[in-house]
């Protein structure tokens, strides 16, 4: 396969990611033990979105946006997490209908501490989703906003860089929202994304 049918998004992960291994290995010296950071930790990731709007098959579109997110340790790798997240495209379903698509959600994080430098991570956050735009997962036609339950699901890595920077080099999520469409009322969505850690 030529990296010409690869999605820009997918291509632009990857080449994060490769940054990521790269700085890891220059910025080596400067990382410090996990238990000298703070227990507060910020983000902000751009991310994209596979989107499953329309019931039955898949009829996929493709979502592009960012989030932020706050995060406290607890305990024994357990995090509290907050997080804001939105997306948006001009042309859902190929209908040339927008739609863009936030979200609110909290939840537990598990991060594996075993490294200092390499962090993978799962996570389950719970909360609320908010769609606007012309194109509707619901039975009803034309503009409007509406409200629904959401989910996302998965896991990653991040990369300590310093002491207060750290780079999530990769992060895949179930994204799930439960918008009327007359059929089952469940959006099965994919969410890929990569950013910036910082440490407090």
């Amino acid at each position: 396969m030529s990296l010409s049918n690869v999605p820009q998004p997918i291509l632009a992960l990857i080449f994060v990611l490769i940054l990521a291994l790269l700085a890891a290995a220059v910025c080596a010296p400067g990382a410090r033990a996990q238990a000298e950071r703070s227990p507060f930790e910020a983000g902000i990731d751009y991310n994209y979105v596979r989107a499953n709007g329309p019931p039955g098959s898949c009829q996929c579109f493709s979502m592009n946006g960012g989030n932020i997110w706050a995060g406290v340790r607890l305990f024994d790798g357990f995090s509290a997490v907050g997080e804001f997240s939105g997306q948006f495209t001009n042309d859902a379903n190929g209908t040339g209908s927008d739609l863009t698509l936030y979200s609110y959600l909290f939840g537990p994080r598990y991060t594996v501490g075993k490294s200092d430098r390499w962090q993978p991570f799962a996570q389950v956050l719970l909360g609320g989703a908010h769609s606007a735009g012309t194109f509707e997962p619901t039975l009803r036609g034309g503009s409007g906003s509406f409200n629904a339950f959401a989910m996302v699901a998965g896991g990653g890595l991040d990369v300590t860089l310093t002491n207060h920077i750290g780079l999530r080099a990769g992060e895949i999520d179930y994204y799930l929202t439960r918008f009327p469409n007359g059929v089952n009322g469940r959006q099965n969505n994919l969410r890929v994304a990569a950013g910036l850690i910082f440490r407090f």
